[in-house]
């Protein structure tokens, strides 16, 4: 009984280890809205993908995790705010397989600026 206690605590302990380390080997994106005004809706579009972040309140972020595989392109975005006012475009380049690269694009009330890091 203790054995078989000890194997399963230490398969949980593998497991939780494996959910977390995946978290640092996937990119992600984040949205960072300092823009004044809630962002009503948020979507990013990848080479083989789309995200979709929902509402961001302003003076808040949020991240998203993508998968690896995805083909060489730009990452696209379109921001809907609660004015009714939207901003489209497009920033920075992503290739196939890139461990642990971090996105974020900052909305400012006149500006888009994205910070790329691998």
């Amino acid at each position: 009984m203790k054995v078989f206690l000890l194997s399963v605590i230490a398969l949980l302990a593998i497991l939780v280890g494996v959910y977390y380390g995946s978290f640092y080997v996937m990119p992600s994106i984040t949205i960072i809205n300092n823009s004044g005004v809630t962002i009503e809706s948020a979507k990013v579009r990848l080479p083989n993908s789309n995200l979709d972040f929902g509402s961001v309140e302003s003076v808040q972020k949020s991240t998203l995790h993508y998968y690896l595989s995805q083909n060489d392109g730009e990452y696209e975005y379109k921001f809907i705010f609660s004015d009714d006012v939207s901003i489209a475009g497009a920033c920075g380049y992503l290739t196939k397989n890139e461990i642990n690269k971090r996105v974020s694009i900052t909305v400012t009330p006149n500006e888009v600026f994205c910070d790329l890091r691998i």
